[in-house]
């Protein structure tokens, strides 16, 4: 009687909330096309059409003029650029102020023509509207960490919240109410053990974007599977992609650990832990019309990173090659963040086109 029962609760709950399961295979890169670049725009160039030159830039975003919208955390600064690359406006400075910053972390650019920033320094979310014009701010000082904020077409936010205990750490994607005040709802979480002196190298991370259309796309970067679901957490599709694991060897130890902590003098007793194999996700982002862009640890032999291309169903399309590191994408358009031989920063604009090999 009791497998019965649970049978039928499986049926209901099925028919109610129905998931639909797309499956993928990425093994061998099969599909694999070349990925032609024609470069248009510099922004960070000292001798490029905008003589401004970072300091540091955390991340940016570009609405669907072509305007970008860069967050300069060593400048404390929130910056405008047309679509031709001229800086249109500058604001913030450090201070605690409205307008002012202390550490920023990231920014989007919401449904309703606002600039969205996040100051993990000042513990709160400032929203400028599209002329610079300081509008509000709202707390998040109740929240530990927060690490990418969103709204939604309703103008609900979204964000990944870390919360750190003594024997672990939790890290979750939940959805606040529209002044930060509460959460509606906790879409997905994934927890780690805390060991004392004891580093993981490559932790845990949820990647989430929002789509066009309202629903919310969420990954866990050690498994390659894609959720979608509705602004109530139901699940509405499933993206599962087989693919072949990268093996982190012990080259890629000593550089990455070089690169990260740059000779600095660390504690004798810390012990980092390293993975057998790379996790299948290192970033996630979505074009305008909602393609699925998924950059991979896997690299070429002159060290591109290969991105993993799906359509707006999820259903995989081909694997390209790219040197550069892709942060926004519009249209036939990819923007990167990149470096100069002299270490300053510059973000590049290119039109692309695929093509098979």
């Amino acid at each position: 009687r009791l497998i019965m029962i649970i049978s039928y609760l499986v049926f209901f709950y099925c028919v109610i909330f129905p998931q639909h399961i797309v499956k993928n295979v990425i093994k061998n890169k099969l599909a694999t096309k070349d990925v032609i670049l024609q470069r248009e725009l510099t922004i960070g160039e000292r001798m490029g059409i905008s003589n401004y030159l970072f300091e540091e830039i955390r991340t940016f975003r570009v609405d669907e003029k072509g305007n970008i919208f860069v967050i300069d955390a060593g400048a404390n600064k929130l910056l405008k650029f047309n679509e031709s690359g001229h800086l249109i406006w500058s604001k913030g400075k450090r201070g605690q102020g409205p307008g002012e910053f202390q550490l920023l972390l990231g920014i989007e650019l919401s449904r309703n023509n606002m600039v969205i920033v996040y100051d993990f320094g000042n513990k709160r979310i400032s929203f400028f509207n599209e002329n610079g014009e300081f509008v509000k701010d709202l707390s998040v000082k109740k929240y530990s960490l927060l690490n990418r904020v969103d709204d939604d077409n309703d103008g609900f936010f979204y964000g990944v919240l870390t919360e750190y205990f003594e024997d672990k750490s939790i890290q979750s994607l939940k959805k606040f109410n529209k002044t930060f005040g509460a959460i509606l709802k906790e879409f997905f979480q994934i927890e780690r053990k805390r060991t004392p002196n004891k580093v993981q190298f490559i932790s845990p991370q949820i990647f989430f974007r929002i789509r066009n259309d309202g629903l919310i796309i969420y990954a866990n970067n050690w498994e390659y599977i894609f959720y979608l679901a509705n602004g109530n957490g139901v699940v509405k599709k499933i993206i599962r992609n087989e693919y072949k694991p990268v093996k982190y060897t012990e080259a890629d130890k000593k550089r990455e650990f070089e690169e990260r902590y740059k000779g600095r003098t660390l504690p004798p007793e810390l012990k980092f832990i390293f993975p057998d194999y790379y996790p299948p996700i290192e970033h996630l982002l979505l074009d305008d019309q909602n393609n699925i862009f998924v950059r991979t640890y896997e690299r070429t032999k002159d060290g591109a990173h290969y991105y993993d291309y799906f359509d707006a169903e999820g259903r995989y399309i081909a694997s390209f090659p790219m040197k550069e590191t892709i942060f926004c994408i519009r249209g036939d358009r990819f923007y990167t963040l990149e470096e100069d031989e002299e270490g300053y920063q510059k973000i590049v604009r290119y039109r692309y086109r695929l093509k098979l090999r």
